[in-house]
């Protein structure tokens, strides 16, 4: 019959932590997650027709969102110190209709660039009043 030890040494797992393992896993996960971000948005598109927008996004479960708009009354860009020097930025558009709807598009590349596509859709007073009043 076998005897049972008196002792058992295990190795401890601190082991496998060791400063570069640290430093690596500090660096390399949120490298990572920025990755997958940047996809993520590379893939997030807002496609415009005549009269709606489409906005579409996703990798593996793809969304597709329909926006009907009778045109535009005003455009504005939001952009912090970083955006501009990025190149990207917020897009206010005030669309015309009973319930006073503002669009955001958030963190769109070349935000002047879809600003000034947006202006060519901009409505005259007197045709929102008469949106409005039906």
């Amino acid at each position: 019959m076998a005897s049972q030890p008196n002792y058992i040494a295990k190795k401890s797992g601190w082991a496998a932590v060791t400063f570069w393992r640290v430093l690596l896993s500090i660096l390399i996960i949120p490298l990572i997650i920025m990755i997958v971000d940047i996809i993520v948005k590379k893939n997030d598109r807002i496609e415009f027709y005549d009269e709606y927008f489409v906005h579409k996004s996703g990798i593996l479960n793809k969304k597709e969102k329909r926006t009907v708009f009778a045109g535009v009354i005003s455009v504005s860009v939001n952009q912090t110190l970083w955006q501009r020097m990025c190149h990207y930025g917020d897009v206010i558009v005030d669309i015309p209709g009973a319930n006073k709807m503002d669009i955001v598009l958030e963190k769109v590349a070349n935000p002047q660039q879809l600003k000034e596509y947006l202006e060519t859709l901009l409505v005259s007073t007197k045709s929102v009043s008469n949106i409005l009043v039906g």
